[in-house]
């Protein structure tokens, strides 16, 4: 609100997160008491109202007492797990509390809970995936889209359940969950998972084709979602629920990465951080109104002790709690880069294998100072990653609109293509990067934003009948390149959002994947399955460091632009990689194929029709089919 005084005493404004780290938040639980604790720095009074249903008009109150830090705590005596709870500041707003760990329908109030009583059988003592970071194969996928089709076969449609279901198919292809073993990845990440405040979570909604959201409008940051619950109205079933999805996914080698939203909250003047703490939570401008950053109304001040405080709790509660794997940061350059570097180091220290990474860029300007934003190339050395704008853009052109990229014939971006094939570091004085380190770049063309890879290329493209051959263009190119592969749900078989720039409320009919998709696609989804294991076979591509780069890889020179061509050392196996982006045929000259290839004979082992074997001669040079991806075995013959 303009104009608005925050009364916020000097001592709480120089807090620093390490003075306030061992603070206990929320509704602290045993069995013989119930401690409630809440930061309310600009509050005259706040009171505790809690029942044992949500739906009471009475509820039983009780006076808060604060601390000089701005804490109000209260403890009841008595077994109250599974009471409901909210806060109720200065006699006049009532509020649920930012640390619920579970909440009831539609978040209207938050719930006691006993974690302990929470995990499915074998859950707690089950070990994490032993994905390294450097091995990661990441698939971006929602909860929802991924198995509300009818086509999924799925009995438990769009919910966390629903993704627990193995053997599902239709017409004989696999769904759901057996469609991303199959595939061979490593990482999924889930769209948010939190709880988000824009879908009706009544299930006799659920199948309202508009009752949808992605989630970017966070309303609990440490409880699941209650729409992907089987049953909303009971507020442990959500976290049931997701931890069984999470075991499901570990228990076949898959970790698990959470998509956040910390740079913005849904709601601002009347959100619960807001109306317990005036000011604190969110950048503000000298007039008192909202800084909007983010391009949706207000932006949270992540440099601000307990702000940064209830990231990194909550960022620990899903690792500790729920076994979460990773984190994607959406907007992360509105996130100071000291939360993010304390946050990784404990996170770490829990899970080593925890993997970081998140969008370098905001929607508008934000009075956070340059220094701390993460923008690309803050992320140097600083172990987590960033998606690579520079290298998407390269391989497809602008992500909206007509513009062509290299795939579709715009060859002068080819010192782009081959910096993001190098993994974006300092490659050599031309193919000069933004990365220390090839772990720091996320290699991709499409995620949830924007226009998915077939709707991009149906408007960009001249003639259409050939787009499969662009789609494995762009597809070789992501996985055949140093650094994290990523794609989205159903990439790998024409998925189409019938050319959606912007789907995040859009209907169910336009997100969810329908999978008779896969079974028209299935050249496509095969070549995508193939490409994954080839990168797993090939053990170079989990090089990380800059001089092991340099090391194994070298770019042929002085060829034709419509050419990428490299070689790659791996151990005591050596590899040519071929891609041509034209629609012709392309000859390599025998001499400059000697440059690379010191032999005479060379196996084709990849090819537009996936994984192959077919010895190729090549004393007259190599003939490259058009619009392709290939790689070659280099053998032990010597001379050209």
């Amino acid at each position: 609100m303009i104009g608005t005084k925050i009364k916020i005493s000097d001592r709480i404004k120089s807090l620093t997160y390490e003075e306030i780290e061992d603070e206990k938040l929320g509704a602290i639980y045993s069995k013989d008491k119930t401690t409630f604790r809440v930061f309310s720095p600009t509050s005259d009074t706040l009171d505790l109202l809690i029942s044992d249903d949500y739906m009471k008009v009475r509820k039983d109150k009780y006076q808060m007492l604060r601390n000089e830090i701005g804490i109000y705590e209260i403890t009841l005596e008595g077994d109250y797990s599974g009471f409901y709870y909210n806060y109720l500041v200065d006699n006049k707003y009532e509020v649920t509390d930012p640390y619920s760990f579970t909440a009831s329908i539609n978040s209207l109030s938050s719930v006691v809970v006993d974690m302990k009583e929470t995990d499915p059988s074998g859950f707690r003592d089950e070990k994490l995936p032993q994905n390294l970071e450097k091995d990661a194969i990441i698939y971006e996928m929602s909860v929802k889209n991924y198995t509300a089709d009818k086509s999924s076969g799925v009995r438990m449609k769009g919910k966390f359940l629903g993704l627990t279901e193995e053997g599902r198919s239709f017409n004989g292809v696999s769904t759901g969950i057996d469609n991303i073993k199959e595939l061979g990845i490593s990482h999924v990440q889930l769209l948010p998972i939190y709880d988000f405040i824009s879908v009706d979570e009544d299930d006799s909604y659920f199948f309202d084709d508009d009752n949808y959201n992605w989630g970017y409008d966070p309303e609990l940051y440490f409880a699941p979602e209650g729409s992907y619950a089987t049953d909303p109205y009971d507020p442990i079933s959500r976290i049931v629920d997701a931890k069984k999805m999470i075991q499901t996914f570990h228990r076949n080698d898959i970790s698990v990465v959470m998509d956040v939203v910390y740079n913005h909250t849904f709601k601002s003047y009347d959100s619960n951080l807001n109306t317990l703490a005036r000011g604190y939570y969110h950048r503000m401008n000298e007039d008192g109104s909202f800084s909007n950053g983010s391009g949706v109304g207000n932006e949270v001040k992540s440099e601000n002790a307990f702000t940064r405080k209830l990231i990194i709790d909550s960022l620990c509660h899903w690792v500790r709690e729920y076994k979460v794997d990773g984190f994607r940061f959406d907007l992360m350059a509105l996130i100071d880069l000291d939360t993010i570097k304390i946050a990784l180091k404990k996170l770490k220290k829990i899970n080593p294998n925890i993997i970081i990474y998140g969008e370098p860029w905001m929607a508008f300007y934000s009075p956070l100072p340059l220094d701390k934003q993460i923008l690309k190339g803050a992320q140097r050395s600083n172990s987590f990653g960033v998606f690579n704008d520079d290298f998407r853009d390269a391989i497809k052109g602008d992500v909206n609109g007509y513009e062509k990229g290299y795939i579709q014939g715009i060859f002068s971006n080819k010192t782009k293509i081959e910096t993001g094939i190098a993994g974006s570091i300092r490659f050599d004085d031309r193919r000069i990067g933004f990365a220390d380190d090839a772990n720091e770049t996320i290699n991709y063309f499409n995620c949830h934003d924007n226009l998915i890879i077939y709707d991009k290329l149906a408007v960009s493209l001249n003639d259409t009948r050939d787009i499969d051959s662009y789609i494995k263009l762009a597809l070789g190119l992501i996985f055949l390149s140093f650094g994290k592969p990523f794609i989205y749900e159903g990439n790998e078989f024409n998925h189409s959002k019938n050319n959606d720039a912007n789907s995040y409320r859009s209907p169910l009919r336009i997100n969810s994947i329908k999978w008779e998709d896969k079974l028209n696609n299935m050249d496509i989804f095969n070549y995508t399955k193939d490409l994954i294991k080839l990168r797993k076979s090939i053990k170079t591509f989990t090089k990380t460091k800059a001089s092991d780069i340099k090391k194994s890889l070298t770019f042929m020179e002085d060829i034709d632009e419509s050419l990428v061509v490299y070689k790659i050392k791996s151990n005591n196996e050596n590899y040519l990689v071929a891609i041509n982006a034209s629609v012709n045929e392309m000859k390599i000259e025998k001499e400059k194929l000697k440059t690379l290839v010191p032999v005479n004979k060379i196996i084709n082992i990849f090819s537009k029709k996936g994984i192959n074997k077919t010895n190729t001669n090549v004393e007259e040079g190599l003939i490259v089919e058009g619009k392709s991806v290939n790689v070659f075995k280099i053998g032990e013959e010597n001379g050209l």
